[in-house]
């Protein structure tokens, strides 16, 4: 993800309206879009800063469907999109990866699978084997890190954490009536 100004901002901003309008997979809705990608192809680096910046504020459930929308411009636009996503790509993928349920996180796995030998009949990948391999190591690594924080947490159950809460508020009582007792002792 880049910082830098934005080339087109007008192609940038409307990109970033329809953006708003991509709460559900709606294939009409990313059709249109990839169709309006293909059209403004001239300024990729604005329409893929648009989408990146998308998925970098919007909420959790609304992602999907805009990393959906990346997964057809490279597909059916191609050209400068992959080029431009090359080393945008495992970022993009990763920190969306953080933030997902394991639901999202299936999908996000089998559309990347079909990032693997899709095209030219099952010769040739859409991303560089580089992209698509760094992609996996992360997601192994942080499956791996994943695993190991939940052995170091123990499970609690409500009943513990009631137990818990319960146990802080008995001793929160027991000092407010020391410290008022204190203060009354004090007074005389």
């Amino acid at each position: 993800m880049s910082d830098a100004p934005v080339k087109n901002r007008p192609i940038y901003r409307e990109f970033r309206n329809d953006l708003g309008k991509l709460t559900f997979n709606s294939k009409p809705i990313i059709n249109s879009l990839s169709k309006k990608a293909e059209e403004n192809v001239d300024d990729a680096e604005s329409v893929l800063r648009a989408i990146e910046d998308h998925l970098r504020f919007t909420v959790p459930k609304y992602k999907l469907p805009a990393f959906y929308l990346l997964d057809s411009i490279a597909k059916n636009v191609g050209g400068m999109y992959v080029s431009l996503l090359h080393g945008r790509l495992t970022k993009l993928f990763i920190d969306m990866w953080r933030s997902a349920d394991d639901m999202v996180k299936s999908k996000m796995e089998r559309t990347m699978g079909t990032w693997r030998n899709g095209f030219d009949g099952g010769k040739r990948n859409l991303f560089p084997e580089f992209v698509l391999c760094k992609i996996e190591e992360d997601i192994s690594r942080l499956k791996a890190r994943a695993k190991e924080t939940a052995k170091m947490v123990p499970e609690s159950t409500s009943d513990d954490l009631l137990d818990n809460l319960t146990g802080m508020q008995l001793y929160a009582k027991k000092r407010a009536l020391e410290e008022k007792h204190q203060s009354a002792q004090r007074e005389v």
